[in-house]
């Protein structure tokens, strides 16, 4: 229980209900104006209503009806309101004091109401308007969730977020939406998120896609209660237990094994492939880059700094796209695509177009997705080399491969977070340290060796 005063400078008592009952249509507070503005009469009244509503909530049990419960608080608490009104007030007084003798308990836990001013930029609230007072009440309850996920996405696209993750939050809310038979944000308790999850199992994803379906819906909720449309997120507390016969096995199934390597790069399928499809998929196991980072990267992100070459991860180029504000960096080139022929390639590349064009022909999809192209080539590739689709590295694992190559060898964590563009976590290094400069970067780059027989044939080096 506790004293508050409104923005309106109106005198509360605020009592707040058992948890348990919130998901029975119990509202998650009591709020009831004290009719005064004076802080040593409002603290009198505060005892008399607290005085009111401790034995009837401690009365309350998970058998309790939500609607007897508020109708037997307004019939005691009005009553109780009635002695607050002075005889001295004037009848303008009165008559306001009076008309707040109304139900004061939201029939939804998250029918919340504020001031007029709390929130000047929300749009279409429901309003009511207490007596003859100039205090405009907004409620912001019962918003529909098409609605809510409209706005929702229309706050991430004012951040810095690609258009590939706005459109997999778009996608994966709406995957929940449709699958629940409620319309409002407010009406989605535990109960549905758990229904919801069962669903997913139902429906045959890989762990990690369901985990990814969950989080999205969860951030969605989050936002939400951030919003006021909702007092808590239904998603919190529900968690995707990975199944026994996936334990352990994450790193076999998410790296490239050398035979796999070997199998795919002196293959004729892929010796055959553009020299474009060819330096995006060596620049992602030699430098650990992402799919993406490697199709989008421009003539002028290739350059020398201190006699060594490099790669300047980033997106200040139009249409460029990074997944994080830690992806941004520098990333020496590794000595074996130097020796390959990889900066005589861009060059040839700098000779017949502007520096200010990619390297590659590869073009971003309509959500600005520079990998879709190149990953459904790959993948087109693995099938006709017979790798089991669902259970074969993708060429995104390239780069999990870079990464555990460089774990194998024992190379400093820090190191390896800033070569991958990985945000860490580690407070003195992490946000005390300097970066290292690429002349410590380029013999770590260097360490990854992967045992390939390069033949005259492999590259066809003919530009």
């Amino acid at each position: 229980m506790y004293l508050f005063r409104a923005t309106n400078c109106t005198y509360y008592t605020r009592m707040v209900l058992p948890t348990y009952l919130r998901d029975k249509g119990f509202s998650a507070d009591i709020k009831v104006s004290l009719l005064t503005k004076q802080r040593s009469i409002a603290i009198g009244r505060n005892l008399v209503i607290a005085g009111i509503l401790r034995p009837l909530i401690s009365s309350l049990t998970p058998q309790s009806n939500a609607d007897e419960f508020k109708a037997l608080v307004n019939i005691q608490i009005n009553d109780a309101r009635q002695g607050f009104i002075s005889k001295t007030d004037t009848q303008d007084e009165q008559a306001k004091a009076i008309s707040e003798l109304t139900s004061f308990i939201p029939t939804r836990p998250t029918e919340l109401t504020e001031t007029i001013d709390s929130h000047p930029y929300r749009t279409n609230p429901k309003s009511t308007r207490v007596g003859n007072s100039k205090n405009t009440i907004k409620s912001v309850h019962n918003v529909s969730l098409s609605e809510a996920l409209t706005k929702f996405i229309a706050s991430k696209q004012k951040q810095i977020v690609s258009a590939l993750t706005v459109k997999q939050l778009n996608q994966r809310i709406g995957h929940f939406i449709e699958r629940t038979h409620l319309d409002d944000v407010s009406a989605i308790t535990s109960a549905e998120a758990m229904e919801y999850k069962d669903c997913l199992l139902e429906e045959g994803r890989s762990h990690k896609s369901n985990k990814d379906y969950l989080a999205a819906v969860s951030q969605f909720f989050k936002w939400c209660k951030l919003m006021r449309y909702t007092t808590e997120n239904p998603f919190d507390e529900v968690k995707l237990t990975k199944p026994a016969n996936q334990a352990g096995h994450d790193l076999a199934r998410l790296r490239w094994q050398p035979s796999q390597i070997k199998q795919v790069l002196n293959s004729t399928a892929f010796i055959d492939k553009s020299h474009d499809f060819k330096w995006i998929t060596l620049l992602m196991m030699y430098g650990g880059l992402r799919p993406a980072e490697a199709c989008q990267l421009h003539i002028h992100d290739i350059e020398v700094k201190g006699g060594i070459d490099l790669m300047n991860i980033t997106n200040a180029s139009a249409g460029q796209q990074l997944k994080t504000e830690q992806s941004k960096r520098k990333v020496p080139i590794h000595q074996q695509l130097i020796e390959l022929g990889f900066m005589d390639f861009v060059k040839s590349r700098t000779d017949r177009t502007s520096k200010t064009k990619p390297i590659f022909n590869y073009k971003p999809s309509h959500d600005g997705n520079w990998s879709h192209s190149f990953c459904r080539e790959f993948g087109k590739l693995l099938d006709q080399l017979n790798f089991t689709a669902g259970k074969r590295p993708t060429a995104y694992s390239f780069r999990h491969t870079f990464i555990d190559e460089l774990k194998q060898g024992q190379i400093e964590e820090s190191l390896v977070a800033q070569i991958v563009g990985h945000a860490y976590q580690n407070i003195t290094y992490g946000r005390y340290g300097k970066k290292f400069d690429v002349k410590t970067l380029k013999p770590v780059i260097d360490s990854i060796q992967f045992e390939l027989i390069i033949s005259p044939e492999f590259l066809k080096l003919t530009y």
